[in-house]
């Protein structure tokens, strides 16, 4: 009986992702026509994995497969963050906290993925892909990085705009983030308290990232400040200039990354917040 053919449903995989394989059982089969598969455009996003007669070696899929992830989450981030900016321009303080809530949550993922390297990613295979990938390929080149960064500066011009509409400081919102009892404080003043302390989650997520980054190169390149102190004179000198990214730049400029803030107001609101809370003692911490 011939089977019947149902728009939208699947059919016979027209994409093997490892054609190689000999036994059946083992091939990655894909572009069935479906409508799942032309809803999330899996197929073309399938076709951007490099071919398995072209990887490195084993790792060399997870390797590309957990940058490719990554960059989604970016992009998705950027998405979430323009409606966060939108919402702030419209004094819609509630959908701007569950969006900044929504877009906290989608931070979580690529810190997942760089300790999925840092514990499943061994050192040897790494340097064996490195050596066969051209010169530049940078993850500073990152288009989901530089896109995230620019898009928070959005976000804190809209953030910044509605705190100087309704009159209220920084120093305000974190005092209404703590309040307990008393009367109640109108919804909009809730809601930007949230986004604030939203703001501020998100920027040691997206640091959090940088400094798991920091550790994963040292882990897998070298120039942890600990070398240097155990190593001779001689190679302390040598292991100071630090190895360098495949833009031939020292990695070590990564320390400086690792703590660069998408929010830096932000943290002068907890320095003046803490100064003022303690007027007699040192901020000696």
């Amino acid at each position: 009986m011939a089977r019947r053919i149902e728009e939208g449903r699947p059919g016979e995989a027209k994409a093997v992702l490892n054609p190689s394989e000999p036994n059946p059982l083992l091939r990655f089969e894909y572009d069935r026509g479906s409508n799942y598969e032309m809803d999330t455009r899996i197929t073309l996003a399938m076709a951007a994995l490099v071919p398995e007669a072209e990887l490195i070696n084993s790792d060399h899929r997870m390797f590309q497969i957990v940058h490719l992830v990554n960059e989604y989450v970016w992009c998705s981030m950027h998405h979430e963050l323009g409606r966060v900016a939108g919402a702030l321009d419209n004094d819609d303080f509630g959908l701007a906290a569950r969006l900044i809530a929504r877009t906290n949550g989608l931070a979580e993922l690529p810190v997942q993925c760089v300790r999925i390297l840092m514990d499943h990613l061994p050192q040897a295979s790494f340097l064996r892909m490195r050596d066969h990938l051209p010169a530049n390929t940078s993850g500073l080149d990152s288009p989901g990085g530089r896109n995230l960064r620019r898009v928070c500066r959005a976000v804190w011009k809209s953030f910044e705009a509605a705190m100087q509409r309704n009159d209220v400081t920084s120093k305000d919102l974190i005092e209404e983030f703590a309040r307990e009892g008393g009367t109640a404080p109108a919804a909009w003043l809730s809601g930007l308290s949230t986004v604030q302390t939203g703001l501020h989650a998100l920027d040691c997520k997206l640091m959090e990232w940088n400094q798991l980054h920091l550790r994963l190169v040292r882990q897998h390149l070298g120039g942890h400040p600990a070398a240097r102190a155990e190593s001779t004179p001689a190679a302390a000198a040598a292991a100071a200039e630090g190895p360098t990214s495949l833009r031939g730049e020292p990695v070590n400029e990564l320390e400086r990354l690792s703590e660069r803030s998408v929010f830096p107001l932000l943290w002068k609101s907890v320095d003046d917040a803490y100064r003022q809370a303690t007027p007699d003692r040192t901020t000696q911490i």
